[in-house]
């Protein structure tokens, strides 16, 4: 097949020959760069990583031990305790799998938790068994009280971000957030720096973070001063994320005058 059979008229537009020599090399630079470059991000995949006995009724995958923060996901047997680990001070809770409670809060799968990590709070697993994502840390401005709520629920208490993109505050820090992020289908954030490390786990659906596929049940750690390329999903998702979140980081460039 010819140039003119794919395009017709288009024979005028190339060159006399396209040279397929290097063509092989300049993908494989492609590669290299996109590999480089995704290389400097922690990410570890729902199939990976090391599961490990935490206690006898529990065990834990880590996913990061940075000095901020311990990120892990636990799955705890039915009716299970977990015993607290000291120095943190604040827990964050996403409950993937079964039931559970924390404190006197009843917890339903899809529910999100932020509250303080202390005796008065203890985790522990319902009838079923449970699976969460846990990140425990010791902010200067540790919760007081107990936020819940669930993140299959869409309603007015998401904030919007950027279209196609809305998100729900779970903790504020000031300098440092972590929030809950709903894309819908065919939905995109624009490439942006981290002041700070960043911690990324996809509960729900799949998205392209730069070029690399993050799916439900994954993690990524984004260390200080990378830079994420666009993230952009076709099916939409539903993930955790906490760090830095300058709004202006994720602004739009502005239009070029003409």
């Amino acid at each position: 097949m010819n140039h003119t059979d794919i395009l017709p008229g288009a024979s005028s537009l190339l060159p006399n020959h396209l040279p397929e020599t290097g063509l092989r090399e300049r993908l494989m630079q492609r590669v290299r760069k996109s590999h480089a470059r995704e290389s400097q991000f922690h990410t570890i995949r729902r199939d990976a990583g090391q599961w490990s006995a935490l206690q006898f009724d529990a065990r834990q995958k880590p996913l990061a031990d940075t000095p901020a923060a311990h990120s892990a996901l636990l799955e705890l047997a039915p009716g299970a305790t977990l015993e607290q680990p000291r120095g943190w001070t604040m827990q964050e809770v996403v409950l993937l799998v079964g039931n559970a409670a924390l404190g006197d809060a009843l917890l339903a799968c899809g529910d999100a938790v932020c509250a303080p990590h202390d005796a008065a709070h203890l985790l522990r697993a319902g009838a079923a068994g449970a699976r969460l994502y846990l990140r425990l840390s010791a902010p200067q401005a540790s919760p007081q009280q107990t936020l819940q709520f669930s993140t299959l629920v869409d309603d007015a208490t998401w904030q919007d971000f950027c279209p196609g993109v809305r998100i729900k505050e779970l903790w504020n820090g000031g300098e440092r957030r972590s929030v809950l992020v709903r894309m819908r289908a065919g939905s995109h954030v624009n490439s942006h720096d981290h002041g700070l490390e960043e911690e990324c786990m996809m509960l729900a659906g799949e998205a392209f973070i730069g070029d690399t596929l993050l799916r439900g049940g994954e993690y990524q750690l984004a260390p200080q001063g990378s830079r994420h390329g666009a993230v952009q999903t076709d099916v939409g998702a539903l993930f955790y994320v906490h760090g830095s979140l300058d709004p202006a980081a994720y602004a739009p460039a502005p239009a070029a005058r003409t």
